[in-house]
């Protein structure tokens, strides 16, 4: 059976295929020791946007702490509710690696060598010690050239066979690569035991460009925070660090020199595009026309792609994001999510430097007036398409139900649109 893509050929009994790979083994590469040193210094990003500076002292459920804080301060700890984001200073670049070990979520991870006795967990080696990874997240294996450095990923993994039931161990050369469907029994730095047709195999490691296990899809719920690592980065549910290691979800066990930041705000942000509102009213300023067909739609409020970047943050690059268009009048409630803190999003005129009018945007928490913002033609798009907007930070704590406002500010204007640019309620 052929596969295309890259002359790939696909073996349901490959035996022969699996024999003829055998050649000399990939040369061990060099073990070190986990790297050692003191506390690496960090920067812990808030909810409230406040920085604070310091080493890392350790990370676990309750909060985050730094050994001592910038300018010689004292030791800090502060509670995992109020962190954003880790970020580790000065990491230092990651060479070329002979690894690309995927995980069943998309994580990613790059090293020296992989190793696997058959029972959990597996093991990649880095110059900073070993992972050890549970063998049910691995999803496959890239290995690459040793002569061209370059990953096989593009020659297989997007040929991967979708009928397949079993394990594959890819095998080939330059001049193309067969599938074999098999099952993965152990890895070792000189071979790679498979199970086919009831038969043990010891496959070279030489001839080997990769493997892909057979395994369920991840969950479909979202990480609760992603850690960022030297050579990749992993998504979980919780975090632990000190001097000692980097744990995530108490079965991943990697490297403490690794760490390069932690994103706790990914896994709490909950899309406003995405959440349907409780209720909608719409009075545009020429009234009851707008229930006529097309209109009605038009200027109610519709989900669409802008190119944002926060005013005084010029070093912060624009970015498509998603964002919310409202027109006047318009008044639209959302439930909230249960412990939501946060709603952040960026406002911007629709018209840009062409908006002749203007409007007002009102945000209230169960019925509380929390913010009122002017939005006209100075608050508007720069000269790169780029939004040069407004900030917008509002506490939800508590709240149950958020109602925003987009409304005329004189009674004879026609009002500008606005765009509510990538807004996230963080819980």
């Amino acid at each position: 059976m052929h596969v295309p893509g890259g002359g790939a050929r696909y073996a349901a009994c490959g035996a022969a295929a699996l024999w003829c790979a055998v050649g000399f083994a990939l040369p061990k590469p060099a073990r070190a020791d986990a790297a050692s040193g003191g506390s690496p210094e960090v920067q812990v990003e808030q909810g409230d946007g406040s920085i604070a500076t310091g080493h890392l002292g350790s990370v676990d459920a309750a909060g985050v702490r730094l050994a001592d804080t910038a300018g010689g301060g004292p030791a800090m700890v502060v509670p995992v509710d109020r962190v954003r984001a880790v970020r580790r200073e000065g990491v230092p670049a990651d060479a070329a690696r002979m690894i690309l070990l995927t995980l069943v979520d998309g994580s990613t991870l790059t090293g020296d060598d992989f190793v696997w006795d058959g029972k959990q967990p597996a093991e990649l080696l880095r110059p900073e010690g070993r992972i050890s990874v549970p063998a049910s997240r691995v999803r496959s294996v890239a290995i690459r050239s040793a002569a061209a450095g370059e990953p096989a990923t593009d020659r297989w993994q997007d040929a991967v066979p979708e009928s397949a039931a079993s394990d594959l161990i890819v095998v080939g050369g330059g001049d193309g690569h067969e599938f074999v469907e098999c099952a993965i029994t152990a890895i070792s730095s000189d071979a790679v035991t498979v199970i086919l047709d009831e038969e043990t195999i010891p496959v070279k490691r030489a001839k080997v460009l990769g493997m892909q296990w057979l395994r369920p899809d991840a969950a479909a719920a979202p990480p609760r925070l992603v850690v960022s690592v030297v050579g990749g980065f992993v998504r979980g549910s919780r975090v632990e660090w000190s001097l000692d290691g980097l744990v995530v979800d108490g079965d991943m066990r990697l490297p403490a020199a690794m760490l390069t930041g932690i994103d706790y705000a990914t896994g709490r942000a909950v899309g406003l595009t995405g959440m349907a509102p409780e209720k909608v009213t719409v009075e545009p300023w020429f009234g009851s026309l707008a229930r006529a067909a097309g209109l009605e739609s038009f200027f109610a409020p519709r989900s669409m792609t802008a190119r944002t970047a926060i005013a005084g943050r010029p070093d912060a690059p624009a970015a498509s994001r998603s964002a919310l268009i409202m027109r006047p009048r318009t008044v639209a409630t959302w439930r909230l999510p249960a412990d939501s803190r946060r709603l952040r999003t960026v406002l911007t005129a629709v018209g840009g430097p062409q908006a002749a009018d203007a409007a007002v945007v009102i945000v209230s928490v169960d019925d509380r007036e929390v913010l009122r913002h002017h939005v006209d033609a100075t608050v508007s798009l720069g000269g790169d398409g780029a939004a040069a907007g407004v900030p917008v930070d509002v506490d939800l704590t508590n709240g149950r139900r958020l109602t925003v406002t987009v409304d005329f500010v004189s009674p004879r204007g026609v009002g500008a649109g606005v765009v509510f640019a990538d807004p996230v309620i963080e819980r």
